[in-house]
């Protein structure tokens, strides 16, 4: 169903509406929609409220004009807005991957409006995820006996990039040149076809998909602030891990041992900077353990919140 911020059309769902204890999921991409949370929300519904929704531009909500403005901060506000118009008083909050980022800039900005935070697989760091993901893409990309795509790998693997807007550019090019789907997905305990058949693409069309890049774009541009504001607008190439140490909820890091979004580097720094942090590490999973160790990752999520 749909819900109307600012005069965009957000698409949302709710899941266990009878429970107040409520979690709010924000998807990564960006782009990626919350499509493939839904049997998560499902089962956790039967403990906790669960929100989920496609942030602005993003597959079933509203597209972002060309000439439109647009901000993480901008999405950061939009979901205040949702919490106040759905009548939550505070929630908890799940970002995976990109959401990771969003998740912590929210906790940041609106630390009154949050119980807990929870962060799947999260990229804070986008320059150390970039090479990291070369890294676990480098026997593959051998493998292709395509020179271009060797030297782009090796190129990520070994350059401080000056331009953050090249090192994502350099890393949709590199994700194009690789034909094993599991791998293109960071998937280990799954399958592709497996990831697929977790969620319903039924009403979903190339068209909606395609909204995605624009979102992307978007995020890349360097916005202006508003006058007065004393604070930079961060993009998705900052890297988030300084703003860890100014939160203070509770805090869950869910880690894939073999996702390479998520790495060593930035876990060490969030489980030695956070304020107050638990780490689950789940052994047979990539960047979607809530879809390759299912029950786990619900009973674990369960287990955060002691319900």
């Amino acid at each position: 169903m749909f819900i109307n911020i600012w005069g965009k059309k957000i698409w949302y769902e709710i899941y266990g509406a009878e429970y107040k204890d409520t979690l709010l999921y924000l998807h990564g991409g960006p782009g990626a929609s919350c499509l493939d949370f839904v049997n998560q929300a499902k089962a956790l519904s039967k403990k906790m409220k669960v929100v989920i929704f496609d942030q602005l531009g993003v597959l079933r909500s509203e597209a972002i004009a060309e000439s439109e403005s647009y901000s993480m901060e901008y999405q950061i506000e939009m979901t205040e807005e949702l919490r106040q118009l759905l009548g939550i008083e505070k929630w908890s909050i799940l970002g995976h991957s990109y959401g990771g980022m969003l998740a912590v800039l929210y906790a940041y900005i609106y630390p009154n409006s949050i119980h807990k935070v929870i962060l799947e697989c999260p990229s804070l760091c986008f320059g150390d995820s970039a090479k990291s993901t070369a890294e676990y893409l480098s026997e593959h990309i051998k493998s292709l006996d395509n020179k271009p795509a060797a030297e782009l790998c090796e190129k990520m693997k070994f350059t401080e990039y000056q331009d953050k807007k090249e090192v994502v550019s350099d890393l949709l090019t590199l994700l194009g040149y690789v034909t094993d789907m599991k791998l293109r997905n960071y998937l280990h305990g799954i399958s592709f076809k497996e990831y697929q058949m977790s969620m319903d693409t039924t009403d979903i069309t190339d068209e909606m998909w395609s909204k995605g890049e624009r979102h992307l774009m978007k995020l890349l541009e360097t916005q202006p602030m508003p006058a007065g504001s004393l604070q930079k607008r961060m993009r998705i190439t900052d890297s988030f891990l300084p703003i860890l140490t100014e939160i203070t909820a509770p805090m869950l890091l869910i880690s894939g041992k073999y996702d390479p979004v998520c790495t060593k580097d930035q876990t060490e720094y969030i489980m030695n900077n956070a304020q107050n942090v638990t780490l689950a590490i789940f052994e047979d999973s990539g960047h979607f353990p809530r879809i390759e160790e299912a029950k786990k990752y619900t009973n674990t999520i369960l287990e955060f919140f002691e319900i």
